[in-house]
């Protein structure tokens, strides 16, 4: 009773460990493959790291707000599953879940910006940027609850991310994992303007300067990190480890399939960003209707 417990505890620990050192890579990278496929020179790699550290160094008041999202953050980083589905908190593991604790843990930088910003510039983008992205967030909840239902549909009893890696073992449902790549690429045109994109968070920021800033800026890759790890698990359920493996294949999941699976939805990320043929949101309705249909299918057996 006790070993299966420290082993949840070891691989939550683990994994938080591994997702922040790779959360402002992931940054790095979705600024270097847009820049990329947009024609443009991409920032050096590790600059964001640099610039973490350098507004560190400048100094500054820190308030306690600052730190407020990591709270909600954190717990959904150690519960979605990485590389093994026996994480401690897979119970968080649910999409809608998961979804609403991060957009709350977003939401003390959206207050902050909103009370004010240097310039009328600023302000006007800022009022323009919500008007347009509060229309989308309407849109991510249902998509979000969606996902849990169609899991809870396609196999009963697999209400969670971590029960659809334990029941797929027993039951496939290939119509069901189809059905989630669809709400992963509705999930990635939706999240986009919202978390996903770095600049944006720039806005929201403007106000602030030195550590403030930093540890904002860190927080912001931790989250995005954790809409990216969920959209993973949705694409490749089969790249997590269920139950017993060997030493040399957890080493693998953990130092290549895990990092490479996070890069890839980055790199999807940012080629949504400049491919989308319609206005993400009525694309992303038409591939959530094409996620309920699959499901559907596969469950009655047409």
């Amino acid at each position: 009773m006790i070993a299966p417990l420290v082993l949840s505890l070891l691989t939550s620990i683990g994994q938080l460990i591994l997702l922040a050192l790779l959360a402002p890579f992931l940054t790095d990278l979705d600024r270097g493959a847009s820049a990329v496929l947009g024609g443009e020179k991409a920032p050096p790699p590790g600059w964001r790291w640099r610039q973490i550290r350098a507004g560190w160094r400048q100094g500054g008041p820190l308030p306690p707000v600052a730190w407020l999202g990591f709270c909600l953050t954190l717990p959904v980083l150690s519960g979605l599953p990485l590389a093994r589905a026996n994480t401690l908190f897979g119970f968080l593991s649910e999409p809608a879940l998961c979804g609403v604790m991060l957009i709350a843990a977003a939401a003390p930088c959206w207050i902050h910006a909103l009370t004010g910003m240097p310039t009328r510039a600023l302000t006007r983008t800022l009022h323009d940027g919500l008007a347009r992205r509060g229309r989308t967030l309407l849109l991510l909840v249902p998509l979000l609850t969606l996902s849990g239902t169609l899991i809870a549909v396609g196999l009963p009893g697999a209400g969670t991310l971590t029960g659809l890696l334990q029941q797929r073992q027993l039951q496939p449902a290939p119509a069901l994992m189809g059905g989630l790549v669809f709400i992963a690429a509705a999930l990635i045109l939706s999240l986009d303007g919202l978390f996903l994109d770095d600049r944006w968070h720039e806005v929201l920021i403007a106000r602030t300067t030195g550590r403030h800033r930093s540890v904002l800026r860190i927080h912001h890759d931790l989250l995005r990190c954790g809409w990216t790890l969920m959209i993973a698990d949705l694409l490749w359920p089969g790249s997590i480890a269920v139950g017993d493996t060997s030493t040399r294949h957890d080493l693998l999941l953990w130092s290549l399939v895990a990092p490479v699976k996070l890069a890839v939805v980055t790199g999807f990320v940012a080629l949504a960003r400049l491919l989308r043929p319609l206005p993400p949101t009525r694309l992303a309705l038409v591939l959530a209707g094409g996620a309920i249909l699959l499901t559907l299918a596969g469950r009655i057996g047409v």
